[in-house]
């Protein structure tokens, strides 16, 4: 374990376990790296060095008072993979971490990465564009954001509840809203209207290492014909993977078949 400064005054907390093939682990909003705990506890088995980040307002990292927006993200992501010195990485990102590791792969010239995952990405684009009619109503992200200053933990409930095709435990679902609770209000806030806004489209087609793309059929949060089969025509070297017993939380639900593409992908 390890604290990052990525800004002045702003530290990233970062999780790294297991030796062997790095697989870098970007979680998804409005959560943290715990999310990955499932894979944490298997990867490195396989010989696979599993390295988690907070990001910032999130988890255990610092809480600033700031921006929140994938531009961000994605140099703080930079400058956590230059301190570690980490060299041909499989980047994975979960959600709204596919985002910042799609604008990752394309602001920062894919440095330190080998391989790419995307994991129920939220990428490259969610919200109507006047050029993409199917998407969501960008008020879903505006009442969400709201919703974070009303009643955070409605928000963080509804989405647990969202997240899964066949219903959780009550002590998983639980779990997943304790971890959200632990964000930053205006972080959570600001990064789901950051999602709102988001277009990514045109950074596909700088991504050019062999790229993973596992998504739950069921997915409703990145629904899977807005984003896996968008990132899969996109990017030009792709496998995509359908997880048919899954919605959202694609690394629960089906946690061994992810664990073993993985696997199979990094190594």
């Amino acid at each position: 374990m390890a604290r990052i400064d990525v800004d002045d005054g702003v530290q990233l907390f970062v999780q790294d376990w297991g030796s062997g093939t790095p697989i870098v682990f970007v979680h998804g909003w409005p959560l943290s790296h715990r999310m990955f705990e499932y894979q944490y506890i298997r990867l490195p088995r396989e010989g696979v060095r599993c390295i988690g980040i907070d990001l910032r307002g999130y988890g255990q990292s610092s809480k600033p008072w700031s921006e929140y927006d994938f531009d961000l993200f994605a140099d703080d992501l930079k400058a956590v993979l230059d301190e570690l010195d980490v060299a041909d990485v499989t980047l994975a990102g979960f959600s709204m971490g596919g985002g910042v590791v799609t604008r990752y792969m394309s602001r920062h010239d894919e440095e330190h990465v080998a391989k790419l995952a995307l994991l129920g990405a939220a990428s490259p684009v969610l919200a109507k564009k006047p050029d993409f009619p199917d998407g969501v109503d960008e008020t879903a992200f505006v009442d969400l954001a709201q919703g974070c200053y009303e009643d955070r933990a409605k928000v963080s409930s509804d989405f647990a509840d969202s997240m899964f095709h066949s219903a959780p435990s009550p002590e998983l679902k639980e779990w997943l809203q304790n971890m959200s609770m632990e964000s930053s209000p205006q972080a959570m806030a600001d990064s789901i209207e950051a999602v709102g806004e988001m277009d990514l489209r045109s950074d596909l087609a700088d991504i050019s290492v062999p790229t993973l793309i596992c998504h739950g059929v069921h997915d409703e949060a990145c629904p899977f014909e807005l984003t896996a089969e968008k990132l899969h025509e996109g990017i030009e070297n792709t496998e995509l993977v359908r997880f048919e017993e899954s919605s959202h939380a694609l690394f629960y639900e089906e946690k061994e078949k992810l664990n073993q593409e993985l696997v199979n992908f990094s190594t």
